[in-house]
């Protein structure tokens, strides 16, 4: 209900707002005896709930009958209350036709606008005296009402559904690109296992008639292996967007084979998106660092959120400050450009013993 309601405010916005306004006439114009003021406050609550059930149902992306009910109870209640021939009562012809394109799509509502303001100008000359300039302005208003709607309803729809198409080619594009790192790394890794088979089969040759030459082939195996290593985590690396809890049920296994004993406290809710996926790779990249360089032998891994940002924290008691990669990409500098790019920010902290490591990024992070 929550998200058909915001839904509604998003699309219908004109009916959820103007129909409380527009009933304030029929609402003072409660008067006579108790038969017919319990009549026309019927007909108010009538009104007022069919227009909301036409705003909320008219919004969902699946509509059903319930849209098409509501508005020809609306239209009914509306028709109902323009028999006591009140001037008062004829604000309620706006509440219809705003309620309009909210259920019904562009053609139709071009066609019900105008017989909804042809019907509103009946009303309006059947209340005494008859006035010809009342007639005249109640059609052009609740005309121009429902045009207007209908123009903005039909707006909202036309950027709604190029939403829709922009996110399905991004879809495509994703899956595209998938298909396409597939086949790269199909030819990649088949051509380097393939020269590195032959290359093998060449040192199984050479082993017993020439070791020197088997020693340099399997040099060769090594340097290739080793490469190919490097190219595949790159490319890996930039199609594949790890997640926090993912990382870290890794990690935990990861630095317990190692020895390394591990707290984690994790206060803070789950991050949404792109924070997600930045934290995942600065908790990736700090256990590496932990794991190669720290020489520890505990590691705390926090988790908090203060002032509307996620605050992740890696502590060791090892040796200090890692040496800087000479060769391999990323490291430090590279979670600083990632975390800026997510408005995020990365604190080294060398501490009396060990080395800590605190990444902060905004919580609302998409």
């Amino acid at each position: 209900m929550r998200d058909d309601l915001r839904c509604a405010w998003h699309r219908n916005a004109s009916v959820l707002l103007w129909t409380p306004l527009l009933l304030l006439g029929p609402i003072l114009d409660l008067h006579g005896t108790v038969g017919a003021r319990v009549f026309r406050v019927t007909l108010i609550v009538v009104i007022a709930v069919a227009a909301l059930v036409a705003a909320v149902a008219g919004a969902r992306s699946a509509r059903g009958p319930s849209g098409y009910v509501a508005l020809s109870t609306l239209a009914a209640a509306t028709f109902a209350g323009a028999t006591h021939h009140g001037e008062q009562w004829l604000t309620t012809w706006l509440v219809l036709a705003n309620a309009v394109p909210a259920v019904l799509r562009w053609r139709s509502a071009v066609v019900a606008v105008p017989l909804v303001a042809g019907v509103s100008m009946w009303a309006a000359w059947t209340v005494e005296p008859h006035d010809a300039a009342r007639m005249w302005t109640q059609g052009f208003v609740v005309l121009l009402a429902g045009a207007a709607n209908t123009a903005f309803t039909a707006l909202l729809d036309t950027v709604a559904e190029l939403r829709r198409t922009r996110q399905e080619l991004a879809r495509q594009a994703v899956s595209e690109e998938r298909e396409r790192f597939s086949r790269d790394l199909h030819d990649l890794l088949g051509h380097t296992l393939s020269v590195m088979v032959v290359k093998a089969q060449a040192v199984r040759r050479l082993a017993a008639t020439d070791p020197d030459e088997a020693a340099a082939q399997a040099a060769d195996i090594e340097q290739i292996g080793r490469r190919t290593l490097v190219d595949v985590r790159q490319a890996v690396d930039a199609m594949r967007a790890p997640t926090l809890a993912d990382e870290l049920d890794g990690v935990r296994r990861a630095l317990a084979a190692a020895g390394i004993a591990t707290t984690v406290e994790w206060t803070a809710p789950p991050p949404p998106g792109k924070a997600d996926e930045t934290l995942a790779w600065v908790l990736r990249e700090g256990a590496t660092n932990v794991l190669r360089h720290s020489g520890a032998s505990s590691c705390a891994i926090e988790l908090t959120e203060h002032d509307g940002r996620l605050r992740l924290s890696i502590a060791d008691d090892g040796i200090g400050a890692p040496t800087p990669p000479t060769v391999r990409l990323g490291g430090l500098a590279g979670l600083r450009d990632r975390l800026a790019s997510a408005g995020g920010d990365l604190v080294v902290d060398q501490p009396a013993a060990g080395f800590r490591l605190v990444a902060s990024v905004p919580g609302g992070t998409e």
